[in-house]
């Protein structure tokens, strides 16, 4: 059986991705905390010697709080590239990488990969440079490569203070609703896709940087209503349009997604958002390796 170690299954994505790993046939691997840390080359060494693993899923890094401008953000590069030489040391073959949208320079129409970059924060810096070290690595030694650039999330049980949790919780307690910015733009792609899509990307040879999206826009207006509207509370929404220097438009551009990895979304975000409202898959989301 193929063997994968997959690092953050415990996040909103990775989470996710269990499920669709052992569907599409895998042995999978949880590298966690209480048994391998992250930041110990010894303690990598071990479990990647014990387990084998000829692929490498990698989710793992800071999201939450100050994850744009905290430092750990620098310890994880360095990490991340001493668990892929340990990779390498043990046979490893193919790996997939988390990455973001954040590394590109945004613009008013849908983002290619090969696009420009400008990484602002020190962690879309510190993401674009794991990928560039990464990529050669993994060029120099014989390992298939690819780096998922992910853009908006949304899903189950997400942390205090992200915006779908709001969302969610205010209306359960019948609080208003505020969205700031509701006139801005962004390709929000549910998590179960998301961890599907990096599933069969991982089950490709696809090489390089891949949008991982919907390929489609909503406003934030929207967005927040399609809740609201579900629950029948639309009266709660407060939209205003505090739009700043924030870029009007965030969306991805797919075709790679869709003609080279081959997947296609199975949730509308209407369905997600029903999904995440009644606490129940509706959806077959199976990933087959080819």
């Amino acid at each position: 059986m193929k063997r994968v170690i997959i690092t953050g299954s415990t996040g909103l994505i990775g989470k996710e991705a269990i499920l669709p790993l052992k569907d599409a046939g895998f042995e999978v691997f949880e590298l966690r905390h209480e048994v391998c840390d992250l930041f110990d080359s010894s303690s990598l060494e071990e479990f990647f010697a014990k387990i084998k693993p000829q692929y490498l899923l990698h989710f793992a890094w800071i999201t939450g709080g100050d994850y744009l401008t905290n430092p750990i953000n620098e310890k994880f590069v360095t990490s991340s590239m001493e668990m892929l030489k340990i990779f390498k040391k043990y046979g490893g073959t193919r790996a997939v990488f988390a990455g973001t949208c954040f590394e590109y320079k945004f613009k008013n129409e849908p983002i290619k990969e090969n696009d420009e970059l400008n990484p602002a924060t020190l962690y879309a810096i510190s993401k674009d440079k794991l990928r560039k070290l990464a990529h050669e690595f993994c060029a120099q030694n014989g390992i298939n490569f690819g780096w998922g650039r992910i853009f908006y999330v949304f899903g189950q049980n997400e942390k205090t203070g992200r915006l779908t949790s709001t969302i969610v919780n205010n209306l359960r307690q019948n609080k208003p609703v505020t969205i700031n910015s509701g006139s801005l733009l962004r390709d929000y792609m549910y998590t179960k896709d998301i961890a599907n899509a990096f599933v069969k990307f991982l089950c490709t040879d696809v090489d390089g940087c891949v949008n991982i999206a919907t390929g489609k826009a909503i406003s934030l207006e929207d967005f927040a209503l399609t809740f609201a509207n579900l629950k029948g509370k639309e009266e709660l929404v407060i939209v205003k349009n505090e739009v700043g220097n924030q870029p009007p438009l965030i969306v991805a551009d797919i075709a790679r997604l869709k003609d080279e990895v081959k997947f296609e979304n199975k949730y509308t975000v209407e369905q997600a958002v029903r999904e995440i409202l009644n606490g129940e898959s509706i959806t077959n989301t199976k990933v087959f390796c080819r």
